[in-house]
């Protein structure tokens, strides 16, 4: 689902959406509430503590088919490196794309697609790491970031911001799905659109209210996970401007004919916090106040 289509293709923040596989042991999954804070957890660890932490990126370049970009920066000072368009300027390395696959040249060493997804060590406290990703509505290219050790971001960050829980946002849903799949283009927090495919709609009660919701897959086949980009009553208030995510899996084959959405774990695009990121903006609307999932940073609770 969107899980990789936020980019965790690059697993940057692997830790950080774990809330379905948060299992104390296979014979003995925990309960939704303790799976929940220890999805939050893990969750501060994938924004500011592991090596990859997204709040650790100091630059990223999108590249299409054809594209490169160079490194540039001064070796012992970190908040120094950053991409330059082109392979004009001297640089520590050059990244490309070709026939959608990155690349990266370094020291004339030929870095393939694995070792980047891996990362590759530049400097003290400077790693980059990249991988596929959609630069525009069905167009795969690339985006490599460069990770700072000493970022300020990740240093100044305080946790992240959840409503308590509340088991009555914890939801079984009947499962429509879409024979068709149809392609759903949605426009991006960086001005480029992303495409993704209309797996079906959730009808549920919550609060007393009916209510459907489309899910999305990020392809029309072997689809194990879905999500749905909402607004609601709290969005630009007390929520995410862009709307906020929540994702379903755990469903065995696909199509199934119900689903669990627990809004607890409702949670904002990683362009909330970070601006190297490319995320869908919501636009399916829940007429209500969902006060459950995670807050908007920006504004004090």
């Amino acid at each position: 689902g969107f899980k990789r289509v936020q980019e965790i293709t690059m697993r940057i923040a692997a830790v950080m959406f774990v809330t379905t596989f948060a299992f104390a042991n296979v014979a003995a999954p925990m309960a939704p509430e303790a799976a929940w804070k220890a999805s939050l957890a893990d969750a501060n660890v994938g924004w500011a503590k592991a090596h990859y932490a997204v709040l650790k990126i100091q630059d990223a370049a999108y590249l299409r088919d054809g594209d490169t970009s160079t490194l540039v920066g001064t070796k012992g000072k970190p908040e120094s490196y950053k991409w330059v368009k082109g392979t004009k300027v001297q640089g520590v390395l050059i990244a490309g794309v070709r026939g959608g696959h990155p690349f990266v040249v370094k020291d004339k060493h030929l870095y393939a697609e694995a070792e980047i997804g891996k990362g590759i060590p530049i400097d003290t406290d400077i790693d980059i790491r990249g991988a596929q990703t959609q630069v525009d509505a069905g167009v795969i290219g690339a985006r490599i970031m460069v990770f700072n050790q000493q970022a300020k971001p990740a240093k100044d960050f305080k946790g992240v911001d959840f409503f308590n829980y509340d088991p009555s946002y914890r939801v079984t849903a009947a499962f429509k799905a879409d024979p068709a799949r149809p392609p759903r283009v949605f426009r991006t927090s960086r001005g480029t659109d992303k495409q993704f495919f209309h797996a079906g709609d959730a009808t549920f009660t919550l609060k007393g209210k009916s209510v459907t919701l489309p899910f999305y897959a990020d392809s029309r086949s072997n689809i194990t996970t879905m999500s749905a980009l909402f607004v609601d009553g709290l969005t630009g208030s007390e929520t995410y401007g862009a709307g906020r995510y929540v994702d379903v899996g755990s469903f065995g084959a696909f199509p199934p004919k119900v689903v669990t959405i627990d809004f607890n774990d409702a949670y904002n695009p990683n362009c909330a916090r970070s601006a190297f990121f490319t995320c869908p903006v919501a636009i399916d609307v829940i007429a209500m106040a969902v006060r459950a999932g995670e807050r908007d940073p920006h504004k004090a609770h």
